[in-house]
């Protein structure tokens, strides 16, 4: 069956499709079935008809109304996050307020973290989910840069070791490459260098050999090819999000989604925010000494209300990848330079295969899918590979499409440097004000954006104090060995168990309890969904899930990975959400 498109198309590069980005959020809608929110959406006068969405966020508006675990643990946390005052409130549930909330409550101050939409729902949801040193950014000689981004890569695949997994890359040297073979694999090795060497070795292909070791690739006028490794979230970007920050809930840190603020301002030595509840329009007040500024996007907005000096200032790049079918068996990342002699890569994504991205100047955050986007990277792909047919725009199953706030100076030309911007970070305190803000960075360097906010903290006036114990990182061989001796009695295979820990950590002991009780909770919810019910019962727990967008988006990939067809029609679906909603979502 051919795969249809996710998200909506609209023609030419200036008119959008309703996307969420930034701090905006509609207003939930009234509980539906997943299967009578999948349907035709009209495009408007003069736009050809989209195909069915596969569940799309604009349609999904399922709330957790009838589910008493998840509105007890979110009342739990309101009550929690309004009552006293915090040591610091973080606006924002992306990579950088997560790892912020994670590192602060690990070094023992009370975090409160408040996000208008879902947890992870901004550009942190639209990466390539790649963890890389920066291999690009050698093209500009950022050795320093590159060098840093490695040390990071090389932690956060140590300390993540099930959910950053290593991957070969394999880059085609083609017509378009601005490189030569000798000199791509010079490159290579520099780069292995300055990744300490914690990789595998890269090497380098002749025509002949890369047309066998790949045939997905068309190696008619390649001049050669170059191997090498980088990392890649199995699980995805959101997920890996929500991840730590439920690490950081563990350490003591209270997070509640879908509170929009509306106004901050000082108040003694402190900030008081006034915060709308999305779900019920009710109003609260949250106290905290210092405010946190992970907008994102938006973080000139959020500085702007709260008064704050920057020093930096954000520019955007639009991003925009397409899901497709597997193109290659081989598990590889395949990178190409394409007509602008710009990296883009098809990479593995559970049983499908992403290509992207694109690096389109924008000057709104509020981006989305067009037309050109789209029939630029299937063009792109269709040129580059050698598939038994060309993909066309039937074979487009999902699309990602997010910008990545770049960090600018003052003085920043970006009409001539525009392509040369990296992904640089920026910590900045104002410590008059009582604010850090966090600008630009990537999931690559999340830990050191941890590591700066903490000092950060401390030159703000809190007492952060050093943890016993590494501040991130799975939990401890301990708790490794006795979910693996659970696992077993549970009767699980090593390859389930291990799935089983990447995506739920700690948390896993729970799946396998029930498990043990029930054999049945133990099994997929159907050949479409591979969750159990126990892991969707865990999940209910802790997750925050509060729409069927949250589970099928950011929770799984489910929603980049099959059709509106498929997955308003599984039972697998239908028994997840009754699970996480229970009578009231019939």
């Amino acid at each position: 069956m051919r795969a249809r498109a996710h998200h909506r198309l609209l023609p030419g590069r200036g008119r959008r499709l309703r996307h969420r980005a930034g701090l905006r959020h509609s207003r939930p809608r009234r509980r539906r079935g997943v299967r009578r929110v999948v349907d035709r959406v009209d495009n408007g006068p003069g736009v050809p008809q989209s195909p069915r969405q596969p569940v799309a966020p604009n349609l999904l508006g399922v709330t957790a109304q009838g589910d008493p675990i998840a509105n007890q643990t979110r009342d739990r946390s309101l009550e929690q996050l309004t009552t006293g005052g915090h040591d610091a409130l973080i606006v924002g549930g992306g990579i950088n307020g997560a790892v912020s909330a994670l590192a602060l409550a690990a070094h023992g101050l009370d975090v409160a973290l408040i996000d208008s939409e879902d947890f992870g729902s901004g550009v942190s949801q639209e990466s390539s989910n790649l963890i890389w040193g920066g291999f690009k950014y050698l093209q500009t000689y950022e050795l320093g840069l590159v060098a840093g981004l490695c040390r990071s890569r090389n932690l956060l695949a140590r300390s993540y070791a099930s959910r950053v997994q290593e991957v070969r890359f394999l880059a085609a040297l083609g017509p378009t490459s601005p490189y030569s073979p000798t000199y791509a694999t010079l490159g290579a090795h520099a780069y292995w260098a300055l990744g300490r060497f914690a990789t595998g070795r890269p090497r380098r292909l002749s025509a002949r050999a890369l047309a066998t070791a790949e045939p997905a690739i068309d190696s008619e006028g390649v001049r050669g090819a170059v191997e090498y490794s980088d990392y890649l979230l199995v699980d995805n970007d959101a997920r890996f999000v929500l991840q730590l920050l439920l690490d950081a809930v563990e350490k003591g840190a209270v997070a509640v989604s879908r509170l929009r603020l509306n106004d901050a301002e000082r108040a003694g030595q402190g900030w008081r925010a006034e915060v709308t509840d999305q779900l019920t329009g009710s109003s609260h007040t949250v106290s905290a000494s210092v405010l946190i500024n992970a907008a994102g996007p938006r973080a000139a907005d959020l500085a702007e209300l709260t008064g704050s000096t920057l020093r930096s200032a954000l520019c955007f790049s639009k991003g925009t990848h397409i899901v497709v079918p597997r193109v290659t068996e081989s598990g590889r990342i395949l990178a190409f330079f394409d007509d602008d002699q710009r990296l883009f890569y098809v990479i593995p994504m559970g049983h499908r295969s992403l290509i992207g991205t694109t690096d389109t100047r924008v000057e709104d955050s509020d981006v989305s899918i067009t037309y050109h986007d789209r029939d630029f990277l299937l063009e792109q792909a269709n040129a580059r590979l050698q598939l038994s047919s060309p993909l066309s725009a039937d074979d487009v199953i999902a699309y990602r499409c997010g910008v990545r706030p770049l960090v600018i100076g003052a003085d920043t030309d970006t009409d001539r440097d525009w392509t040369e911007l990296s992904r640089r970070h920026a910590v900045e305190a104002d410590n008059g004000r009582g604010t850090i803000s966090i600008l630009g960075g990537k999931l690559s360097d999340c830990l050191n954006v941890g590591e700066e906010v903490v000092a950060a903290a401390r030159s703000c006036g809190l007492k952060p104090t050093p943890p016993e114990r590494a501040w991130f990182g799975e939990p401890s061989e301990g708790v490794q060995a006795r979910f693996r001796r659970s696992a077993a009695r549970a009767g699980f295979d090593e390859l389930t168990a291990a799935r089983l820990w990447r995506r739920h950590g700690r948390r896993a002991l729970e799946v396998t309890d029930l498990v043990e009780e029930s054999d049945e909770l133990g099994l997929p919810l159907s050949d479409v969904v591979d969750y159990s019910p126990a892991e969707v019962m865990v999940m209910a727990r802790h997750e925050h899930i509060l729409t069927m967008e949250d589970f099928l988006r950011r929770r799984t990939m489910l929603a980049m990975l099959e059709t509106s067809e498929t997955l308003g029609s599984d039972r697998g679906v239908e028994r997840a959400e009754s699970l996480l909603f229970g009578s009231a979502a019939a």
